[in-house]
C-alpha cells in the first residue's frame, strides 16, 4: 500500500512550506483564503496535469510529494510550469531518474498507475465500437481528486467535463470496468474484413455529408425566421418584459385588493343601514305608545274637568238608600304632568329618529361612491390591467421564442462542428462489426454492490428520511428517493457526489483487483444547510454532516482520505491526522505558505 507522507511547496524566496499526512484520514481545516485547496493542486499536478491554477502572487517554483510505499521511500518533484519531474526511488520496479507528464513506462502517470497494480501498459475502449486508447492516469484521476467546482456540479463524478450535465466518456466507464474486473473487452481484430470496413466507411461519410446537407438548409430555413434584433438585445427586452409584467402584476394585485375591499365595506354599509331601519322602526313602534298613553290621558282629564256638570244621584238605584256626599279627588294635575313628561319624551324620540335618517341617507351616499369605485377598478381590470398584462406575456413568448431560434441555430452550428471533427471516429465506430455492450456490463459489475453501498454509506451517515437509492444507469449518477441529484441544491450535490465517491472505492476494495487507494475531498459539506444541527440543549444534533465525518472516521483503514473543510463537526478526532490553518499570527498555523499574507 501506498499513502502520500509529505508535500513541499517552495518559493523564489527560498522558502519551503510543508504539511505532513498519514495513512487513514487526513483533515485540512480552517479559515477561507489559507492555501486549503493547494494541496488538491498540487497532488493534480503532480499527477501530470497539463496547466495549474496557482496564484502568481506566491511565486511558487516547485513541488515536492514524498510516498511512502510498503515502507519504502519515494520522491518526485516539479517544477512550476515545466513537463519533466525529477523522481528519488528505493523500490525495484521504479527507476530513479527523469519521468514525462503523459503516459507510458517513462512517465509520471506510469509511476501511479505501478503504485495501483498496473505493472504494464494497458488498452481499454474508447468507443464501444472497439476503438481503442491506452489507460492512463489522467483517464481517471478525477473520480480521485474531487475539487469544489465539480463536487457540487451536477454532473456525474464520473464525467471527467464540467457544465451541465456532460457525459460520462466511455474510456472513464472501461477504466472503471478493468479496475473492478482486470478485463479490458477488446475485440478480436482478425474478425474484421477489409472490404465490408471499406464499404461501411463510404456509407457512413455518404450519410454524414447529406446531414450536413440538411443541417445547411435548416440554418437557412432558420435565419428566415429570426427577428432583427442580436441575442443580447433580444435578453434585454425579455428582462425588460419580465420586470414590466411584474409591475402590471403588481397592480393588478393591488386592485384585485382594492375591490375586496370596496367589497367588504359594502357589506359593512348594509350592515349598518339594516341596523339603522332596525331601530327606526322600533323607535316608531315606540312614538305610536306614546301618541296612545297621551290620548289615554287627554281623555281622562277631559272626564275630570267636567265631571260636575253630571248630576249626582242621593239615592242609589236599586234599593233606594241614601247615597253618601264624599267628595272625588281630582286626578287632573298628575295626568297634565304625566303628559308633559311622555310630549318630553317624544320630543326626544323624534330628535332621535330624525338622526338616524340622517345616518341612513349618509350610509347611501358613500354606498353609492363605494359601488361607483368598485365598477371603476373592475373595468380597470377587465379593460386595462389584463389585457395589458396578456400583450405583455405574448410578447415575451415571441421574444422567447426568437431567442431559441438563435440557440437552435448554435446548436446546429455545433452539431455541425461534431461531425465535422467527429468525422474520422465516426467512421471508425460504423464501419466495424464489434458493439461492446456498454451500459449492460457497467450495471451487471456495479449496479447492485454499488446501490447497496450507497444505501449503508447514506443510513450510517444520517441521511434525512432515506428509503430508497439508486445507481441510475443513463445519468450513470444516485438517485435518493426518486430525486435526481441535479434537483437538489450545491451543498446536497457536494454531499452526494462525496458519498459516490467513496461507494466506487469501496467497490473496488471489495473486488479486489485494482485500487485507487486515495482520495482527495475539497469540502464536502461546506454548503450543506440542514433545519436542525442543534438539539433543545444546544447539543449537536445526529446531522449529515456530522454522520458523514463519523464515517470517514470509522472507515479510514482502507485508503488514504484527504478531506479538505473549514468547519468541522463536533466530533472526536483523536485518530486523524489534522491539520488547521488558523490566519491568525498568534495562534497555530497561518497558513500553507509561509510569510504569505493576503
Amino acid at each position: 500500500m501506498y499513502y502520500i507522507k509529505r508535500m513541499a511547496f517552495f518559493t523564489d524566496v527560498n522558502t519551503v512550506s510543508e504539511v505532513g499526512f498519514e495513512p487513514g484520514l487526513n483533515i485540512i481545516y480552517g479559515e477561507s483564503n489559507t492555501g486549503k485547496s493547494m494541496i488538491l493542486d498540487g497532488i493534480d499536478y503532480m499527477f501530470g496535469a497539463s496547466e495549474h491554477r496557482f496564484d502568481s502572487k506566491i511565486n511558487l517554483t516547485r513541488i515536492l510529494l514524498e510516498l511512502d510505499v510498503d515502507g519504502k521511500k519515494l520522491i518526485m518533484q516539479r517544477a512550476i510550469d515545466a513537463k519533466n519531474f525529477d523522481v528519488v526511488s528505493e523500490l525495484e520496479d521504479i527507476e530513479s531518474g527523469t519521468y514525462k507528464k503523459g503516459s507510458g513506462d517513462k512517465s509520471i502517470g506510469g509511476i501511479w498507475l505501478k503504485l495501483m497494480g498496473i505493472t504494464k501498459q494497458t488498452d481499454i475502449l474508447r468507443t464501444v465500437y472497439g476503438k481503442t486508447q491506452k489507460l492512463t492516469l489522467r483517464t481517471f484521476s478525477h473520480m480521485m481528486l474531487l475539487d469544489e467546482t465539480r463536487l457540487q456540479g451536477t454532473s456525474s463524478i464520473l464525467s471527467s467535463g464540467k457544465g451541465v450535465n456532460p457525459r460520462v466518456d466511455t474510456p472513464v466507464l472501461t477504466a472503471l470496468l478493468y479496475f473492478a474486473t482486470k478485463k479490458n473487452y477488446l475485440p478480436d481484430k482478425s474478425c474484421l474484413d477489409p472490404t465490408i470496413r471499406k464499404a461501411k466507411s463510404e456509407a457512413v461519410k455518404s450519410f454524414v455529408d447529406r446531414s450536413m446537407g440538411a443541417l445547411k438548409n435548416k440554418r437557412i430555413s432558420e435565419l428566415n425566421s429570426f427577428s432583427q434584433e442580436t441575442p443580447a438585445q433580444l435578453q434585454r427586452k425579455i428582462d425588460d418584459l419580465i420586470n414590466e409584467i411584474g409591475a402590471a402584476e403588481g397592480a393588478l394585485d393591488e386592485a384585485l385588493k382594492r375591490t375586496a375591499e370596496c367589497a367588504e365595506r359594502i357589506t359593512e354599509i348594509d350592515e349598518e343601514m339594516t341596523n339603522c331601519r332596525v331601530l327606526k322602526n322600533r323607535n316608531n313602534y315606540l312614538l305610536s305608545q306614546y301618541e296612545a298613553d297621551i290620548r289615554r290621558l287627554t281623555f281622562i282629564v277631559e272626564g275630570d274637568i267636567h265631571a260636575e256638570d253630571i248630576p249626582k244621584l242621593d239615592k242609589c238605584p236599586f234599593c233606594n238608600g241614601e247615597l253618601s256626599k264624599e267628595k272625588n279627588e281630582s286626578c287632573l294635575e298628575a295626568a297634565i304632568a304625566e303628559v308633559e313628561k311622555i310630549e318630553l319624551q317624544v320630543g326626544d324620540l323624534k330628535s332621535v329618529q330624525l338622526s338616524i335618517t340622517q345616518e341612513i341617507s349618509m350610509f347611501i351616499e358613500e354606498r353609492k361612491k363605494v359601488v361607483e369605485e368598485r365598477k371603476l377598478i373592475d373595468e380597470r381590470i377587465r379593460g386595462e390591467l389584463r389585457p395589458q398584462i396578456a400583450k405583455l406575456k405574448g410578447l415575451l413568448s415571441d421574444y422567447t421564442i426568437a431567442l431559441g431560434q438563435y440557440k437552435a441555430k448554435e446548436m446546429i452550428d455545433a452539431f455541425s462542428d461534431v461531425l465535422i471533427n467527429e468525422l474520422d471516429d465516426v467512421v471508425m465506430e460504423n464501419s466495424e462489426d464489434f458493439h461492446f455492450e456498454l451500459k449492460r456490463t457497467v450495471e451487471k459489475v456495479f449496479k447492485s454492490e454499488l446501490e447497496k453501498e450507497l444505501f449503508q454509506i447514506l443510513s450510517d451517515c444520517n441521511y434525512h428520511d432515506l428509503d430508497e437509492v439508486v445507481f441510475d444507469m443513463d445519468s450513470y449518477d444516485i438517485k435518493v428517493n426518486g430525486h435526481v441529484k441535479r434537483s437538489q441544491g450545491k451543498g446536497f450535490r457536494a454531499f452526494l457526489n462525496t458519498i459516490v465517491a467513496i461507494a466506487i472505492q469501496n467497490c473496488l476494495e471489495k473486488k479486489g483487483e485494482i485500487v485507487p487507494q486515495l482520495l482527495v475531498v475539497d469540502s464536502p459539506i461546506l454548503s450543506l444547510k440542514e433545519k436542525e444541527d442543534h438539539d433543545i440543549n444546544g447539543n449537536a444534533s445526529e446531522s449529515m454532516k456530522a454522520g458523514l465525518f463519523s464515517y470517514l472516521i470509522s472507515h479510514q483503514n482502507n485508503r488514504q482520505t484527504i478531506i479538505i473543510e473549514n468547519i468541522l463537526p463536533p466530533l472526536d478526532y483523536s485518530n486523524v491526522h489534522l491539520e488547521e490553518f488558523t490566519k491568525d499570527e498568534k495562534r497555530g498555523r497561518y497558513g500553507l505558505i509561509k510569510n504569505y499574507r493576503e
